[in-house]
């Protein structure tokens, strides 16, 4: 008699504990919390669904609720995608229509036949058209040659002629220099020097002086 109570206890309490196998529950089982945290997050899973006995049957219900939260997330994450294809196509369409329409007003006030350069040109200044190229250029891609050019361009001398004067100067400050440096003990004739050239010079001059000394 104890035994068949024993068997219709054992029975009881596995239909009492659903469709698992008995040897399910008792199997010991691992349960790593980030991924219960991770179905958690996606809506498919309790946290209280996997307190106490870790065993094979929360195991296999974990793996379903990864599974689904994996799913749930992919499809927000394609929602998501597709929201932001439509909203960029959006942006990237007006943005690009800005910015042809900036390079247009550029061209049209800074282009060779752009509003400058003919406001140049009427007034009489068409030597300093060149500059308006020089305007759309970066600093950096600026050469040495094309600044001689346009200010060539601007005086109505030819390059060499401008490499000429500034070799004349330099040549002359040079010179001057050197006079100084053998003066050095008679300072009355170097303040009187310091003196007549500061009189006679405006500051553009100076600054080529300046600029001259460093050659």
């Amino acid at each position: 008699m104890k035994k068949v109570l024993l068997i219709l206890s054992v029975v009881l309490l596995m239909s009492g504990l659903g469709c698992a196998a008995l040897s399910h529950y008792i199997t010991p089982a691992e349960i790593d919390r980030d991924a219960v945290s991770y179905a958690h997050l996606a809506g498919t899973a309790r946290l209280e669904d996997y307190g106490g006995w870790p065993n094979m049957v929360k195991a296999e219900r974990l793996k379903d609720d990864v599974d689904a939260g994996h799913s749930i997330i992919q499809l927000d994450l394609r929602q998501q995608i597709e929201s932001d294809n439509l909203e960029y196509s959006i942006h990237a369409d007006t943005v690009s229509t800005n910015l042809i329409n900036a390079q247009q007003r550029e061209e049209a006030l800074f282009g060779p036949e752009g509003l400058l350069s003919m406001g140049l040109s009427l007034a009489g200044m068409g030597g300093f058209t060149g500059i308006l190229g020089l305007m759309r250029k970066r600093p950096g891609d600026i050469t040495p040659g094309e600044v001689q050019q346009v200010v060539a361009d601007a005086t109505g001398r030819t390059v060499a002629e401008l490499e000429a004067r500034n070799k004349h100067l330099t040549q002359v400050v040079k010179g001057i220099k050197i006079f100084m440096d053998a003066h050095k003990g008679e300072p009355d004739i170097i303040l009187s020097l310091k003196k007549t050239l500061s009189d006679i010079q405006d500051s553009d001059t100076e600054i080529a002086v300046k600029a001259a000394k460093n050659a």
